[in-house]
């Protein structure tokens, strides 16, 4: 793709479009859980969606699953677990590293939490046919590999 400078406005920019809308996700993720009596933000779902898949994965295994650094990783950890829903364990052959586990508390609201964000992404979504948003995913992974080939 070439784009034009002369013409080039920011509200027309793919990665400005792609930013608007994860921005807006994320918010309107957020809503949804709050609206459930639920105070988890996007980044905080990711972690414990993770944790739904893979209980008692190793901190920084937990980051790269969901693109997050050592620093965010720990602070998002340090709310979650605040809040009572995941602890951390030192690993059984390297007590530097830390394991993290959902606690029974999570456990309950994994079913209502997915229902919020099925319900959430089936709005937001709404209008596109499954060809429309498996061709999106296609294209997203396409950007995501280009962009992935640069920062090597």
């Amino acid at each position: 793709m070439k784009i034009n400078k002369d013409k080039f406005k920011r509200e027309n920019s793919p990665g400005y479009i792609i930013h608007r809308l994860d921005s807006l996700l994320k918010l309107g993720l957020h809503r949804a859980f709050q609206a459930q009596g639920f105070d988890f933000t996007a980044e905080q779902w990711g972690i414990l969606f993770s944790l739904y898949k893979s209980d008692g994965i190793h901190q920084s295994d937990l980051g790269l699953r969901t693109g997050k650094d050592r620093h965010n990783m720990t602070r998002i950890l340090n709310l979650i677990e605040k809040k009572g829903f995941t602890r951390r364990v030192p690993d059984e052959y390297d007590k530097r590293r830390y394991n993290i586990f959902l606690t029974k508390k999570s456990r309950e609201i994994e079913d209502k939490l997915i229902s919020i964000v099925i319900d959430f992404l089936e709005k937001a979504f709404s209008g596109l046919t499954q060809r429309q948003i498996i061709e999106m995913q296609k294209v997203h992974e396409q950007i995501i590999g280009n962009v992935e080939s640069i920062l090597k």
